[in-house]
């Protein structure tokens, strides 16, 4: 084995501290930019941080792509269907089903609790008699009357009550006071929600303060045992970007005037020009180099934004007003477009969202690589449109000779979307779709 020196001589670009630190701030999100901008004025006298007023959030709700596109313009009127995280704890089903011996339970005792789950109000009670349960399911009522009174036991207290005075008389069993709070739900809860205090008193042969307390105790109480499970709560998020369409005309405007406003103090720049101390003139002039680079970072983002939407905007108006599919559209073409670097695109559209008429978008899902049309001109669709093209020959087929993986890729080019066999089964089971034995129907 040989070993040669030899010399080369190459070109490598490597950034400096500055341009990272600029490279993130572009990154960063408008909650992200707020709270950076909040840390500089601590950090940095030179700093001027006005916070903008909350009033100008737009918070909205998430609805995410893939699941959006209807192929319906906005004005038809309907509601879009948003996408929800889910908030609760649990579900009602593990609620309850964690709490029972569910394999010593005969076939017809799980019939009646999986019927009993699934009868329940969001507020916990159930508004089905145990004559109806059993005359649903055609068992004797005595068994349905067993099984009922066993899941009234189970945690939260009061779930699978009939109604509200049942969810309280639950709650109170086994409490010091129980008689006496039992006394007062089943003959004067009209009496509690007025305030009447002096007529429980009087009927209960009670003094004021013992009623109070009583009382203090039943407000104590949870009326809608299934409050905080099992339910879905909407997810706000803030977009950065704004777009608006009016009379053909787009407007696009940045979200970020909540987040305030960043100036040099000029308290402190007269104290630096009239500085005898040398030392503490250089600390200003450090402090105040890196005060207008943080000025020009924040605008050079903002110019960014607005360069990359306005991009997208030119592709993608169709989409973005909710009568189009979405276009192939990628990072390489769009950089090129603006004369910035890939990676530079990458970094501004990083957890951003825009809101637009059709729905609010992840920036980053707006883009996406094309795939050929087959109409002989070069043409491209996205894999959106391939997607819901797919979704549409399924929805139409005749369920009892359901298509083939096979099948449907003829179909698609037809359509003028070529895809393999493979790929046809790679999107049916992203959209859901179960294979052509799975959706056939006798």
């Amino acid at each position: 084995m040989e070993i040669k020196t030899g010399i080369s001589l190459q070109t490598k670009q490597v950034l400096s501290q500055v341009q990272m630190e600029s490279l993130n701030i572009l990154s960063m999100s408008m909650t992200e930019l707020r709270e950076f901008l909040q840390n500089e004025e601590i950090e940095n006298p030179l700093v001027e941080y006005s916070s903008g007023s909350r009033e100008n959030l737009f918070p909205v709700t998430y609805r995410e792509t893939q699941r959006f596109y209807n192929g319906r313009s906005s004005e038809d009127g309907d509601e879009p269907e948003l996408y929800e995280a889910e908030n609760g704890p649990e579900s009602v089903e593990d609620l309850v089903l964690t709490q029972l011996p569910w394999d010593k339970m005969g076939e017809h005792e799980r019939a009646i609790v999986d019927f009993c789950i699934n009868s329940l109000e969001q507020s916990g009670y159930l508004l089905v008699t145990p004559e109806e349960i059993a005359e649903k399911l055609d068992l004797e009522e005595d068994l349905v009357g067993r099984v009922l009174s066993g899941l009234k036991l189970l945690e939260p207290r009061g779930l699978f009550a009939s109604g509200l005075e049942e969810c309280l008389l639950l709650q109170i069993q086994g409490m010091e006071q129980e008689e006496l709070l039992e006394h007062v739900i089943k003959n004067h809860l009209q009496d509690v929600a007025e305030g009447k205090i002096s007529s429980i008193s009087r009927d209960m042969k009670l003094s004021s303060a013992e009623v109070r307390k009583l009382i203090h105790v039943i407000k104590e109480l949870n009326p809608r045992p299934l409050n905080g499970y099992g339910k879905e709560e909407t997810q706000y998020i803030l977009p950065d970007i704004i777009l608006s369409c009016r009379n053909g005309q787009w407007n696009v405007e940045l979200n970020d005037k909540w987040t305030g406003d960043v100036q040099i103090n000029e308290f402190y720049v007269h104290m630096m020009e009239t500085a005898q101390d040398e030392e503490l003139r250089a600390y200003f002039e450090d402090k105040l180099r890196r005060a207008r680079f943080i000025m020009n970072a924040v605008e050079q983002r903002r110019r960014t934004l607005l360069g990359i939407t306005r991009g997208i905007l030119n592709r993608q108006s169709g989409y973005l007003m909710g009568t189009e599919h979405l276009k192939p559209m990628t990072l390489e073409e769009l950089a090129e477009e603006l004369g910035i670097h890939k990676s530079t695109v990458s970094r501004a559209i990083r957890d951003k969202y825009l809101l637009a008429p059709g729905g609010c978008f992840l920036l980053r899902d707006l883009f996406t690589s094309g795939i050929g049309s087959g109409d002989g001109k070069g043409s491209e669709v996205s894999r959106t449109a391939v997607k819901a093209r797919l979704k549409e020959l399924v929805d139409q087929e005749d369920k009892t000779r359901p298509y083939s993986d096979e099948q449907l890729a003829r179909l698609l080019e037809r359509a003028g979307m070529s895809v393999s066999r493979r790929t046809v089964a790679k999107y049916r089971t992203e959209l859901g779709l179960g294979s052509a034995f799975q959706r056939r129907e006798d």
